[in-house]
């Protein structure tokens, strides 16, 4: 993309240039809540392309996002490297950040001139998702330029096809397998009395730290979208505080692994992928449990940004539709352990016969109201305060 300059000011009164917004985006992984930071393993040889396809003539220029770091930027080079060379008339620029910090520069950008997005098209989680269902950010896939989708569990297609959900990161159950001989089952183990004084839960992350889980599964819950069952939830939770079940509130990966390392906690929920990390590649005393209930999907979507142009659109349709062929998704997740949510893909050994992998689970997979979630977690934040964390011992 061009180096055109915006009319936003800086605080300090200078314009920006478009990618002066979104140069210094950092390196923090996926930026999910809870950051998750993924796995960097030996990329191997790449795929064969499969013939070139039909391009337009006209110069077309796009910005792709992909998420930094653990082998997130390996196969979208390769598929690049190859449409580029099959449409010469296309130049792809790479950007490599986080959604937490590249997400608001697409929305800055937008306000300036919603026709000139600084991103076309990319990788988002469900976090940046949700927030851009609310400023109307995503444009709509056209199915013809992305037959692909149609390999995509209906769990993870999206209304108006405004987004695809190509994977998934799946929280589940972590615990300490040397002093856990019996692997915890369901959400509600949290509160099994074995767990006494061995719990270690998120402060904020909802989804993850028992709350809407709770909410759920307690008796006569009725899930996320009840405000009456999510403060009988952190009521219930506050009392199990008060009796001494939790010994952790963690904000970051660290804070959950050492704790867990050292035995202080037993056990916790987690992403799945971060958790295979620790377990195969740092050899800590870790197993994960894909509970009864299902583990809970945190969706990985691709999107096409509002504002492009025909051309634009058309190519990053393509090119999405290119990451979701079996070959080329099948690679991207055996390189950075996503969940993949298609139907034809294939898994290396070391996850076939994982849990936490298989296309039951998958589909399975408990779906979170997300809306919800990123509506009210203010909400959330003040009752857990006051319910949860002002009866902790």
């Amino acid at each position: 993309m061009n180096d055109q300059e915006l009319t936003a000011p800086r605080p300090e009164g200078r314009s920006i240039s478009r990618r002066g917004l979104l140069r210094g985006a950092g390196a923090a992984g996926l930026a999910a809540a809870g950051g998750l930071w993924l796995p960097r393993q030996a990329a191997a040889a790449a795929p064969a392309w499969k013939g070139a396809w039909a391009a337009r003539q006209s110069e077309v220029n796009l910005t792709m996002f992909v998420w930094v770091g653990g082998n997130q930027g390996v196969v979208p080079r390769e598929v690049l490297a190859d449409y580029q060379r099959d449409n010469p008339n296309v130049k792809v620029e790479l950007y490599e950040g986080t959604n937490a910090e590249t997400y608001p520069k697409i929305v800055a950008a937008r306000k300036i001139d919603p026709n000139r997005p600084i991103i076309n098209f990319g990788f988002f989680n469900i976090d940046a998702t949700v927030k851009g269902d609310s400023d109307e950010v995503w444009d709509a896939l056209n199915q013809e330029n992305v037959p692909n989708m149609r390999e995509i569990f209906d769990a993870y297609r999206r209304p108006q096809d405004h987004g695809i959900g190509w994977g998934l990161s799946g929280v589940g159950l972590i615990y300490n397998k040397d002093n856990v001989k019996e692997p915890p089952r369901s959400w509600m183990d949290f509160w099994d009395p074995r767990f006494k004084g061995k719990l270690a839960l998120s402060n904020y992350a909802f989804y993850i730290n028992g709350l809407c889980t709770t909410a759920r599964f307690m008796p006569g819950g009725k899930g996320e979208t009840d405000p009456d069952s999510i403060e009988r939830a952190a009521k219930f939770i506050g009392e199990q505080a008060k009796n001494g079940q939790i010994s952790v509130f963690f904000d970051s990966n660290e804070q959950l692994k050492q704790p867990l390392t050292r035995g202080e906690a037993w056990l916790s929920g987690w992403f799945k992928a971060l958790a295979y990390v620790w377990e195969t590649e740092e050899k800590a005393p870790f197993g994960f449990s894909v509970p009864t209930e299902g583990m809970i999907a945190f969706p990985l979507l691709f999107q096409v940004v509002k504002g492009c142009t025909p051309d634009q659109k058309l190519h990053a349709e393509r090119i999405i539709n290119e990451m979701l062929s079996a070959q080329r998704l099948s690679r991207y997740c055996n390189l950075t352990t996503s969940i993949p949510t298609s139907k034809t893909v294939t898994l290396d050994d070391r996850f076939a016969n994982d849990p936490a992998f298989s296309k039951e689970k998958v589909e399975q997979a408990l779906q979170l109201d997300w809306p919800t979630i990123g509506t009210k977690s203010n909400d959330w934040k003040d009752l857990w305060d006051a319910e949860v964390k002002a009866n902790a011992s």
